[in-house]
């Protein structure tokens, strides 16, 4: 008896993270479909350069790894640095596209990032995607 049970607990403590970790094949297939559909609005927000439509596909809790700010202060920077030439190095990149992220910690949910590492988006359970964030220097 005491074995079965030490048993038991054995399994679910190595079946549970494996279970979670992992993203459905459900989930999959819907952040597949409605991926297109985001990449659109998002790429006409930055290269029409739209602040507000932009903030709207963002993530309320947006990381700046490498600078540490919000989704607003962000925003803010890259209006206030647009004759340093933050908005077309945002729309260089984007223009490149993106890739499916295998190697993210991705907390069991889709993410995409772009070609050239900077960006990245994840499909929440609220069944959306977001720019969630600007990948770590």
């Amino acid at each position: 008896m005491k074995t079965q049970r030490i048993l038991a607990i054995a399994f679910l403590l190595l079946a549970a993270p494996a279970t979670f970790s992992q993203t459905s094949r459900a989930t999959n297939a819907e952040a597949n479909r409605s991926w297109q559909s985001f990449w659109r609005q998002i790429t006409v927000a930055v290269n029409n350069r739209d602040r507000e439509a932009l903030r709207k596909l963002m993530s309320s809790n947006f990381s700046d790894v490498s600078g540490g700010l919000n989704r607003d202060e962000w925003l803010r920077l890259i209006v206030q640095d647009e004759r340093t030439g933050s908005w077309k190095d945002l729309q260089r990149s984007f223009a490149k596209g993106t890739v499916v992220n295998r190697n993210w910690p991705n907390k069991g949910i889709p993410t995409r990032v772009t070609r050239d590492n900077y960006y990245y988006f994840e499909f929440r359970k609220d069944k959306r995607w977001y720019f969630a964030g600007v990948v770590g220097d």
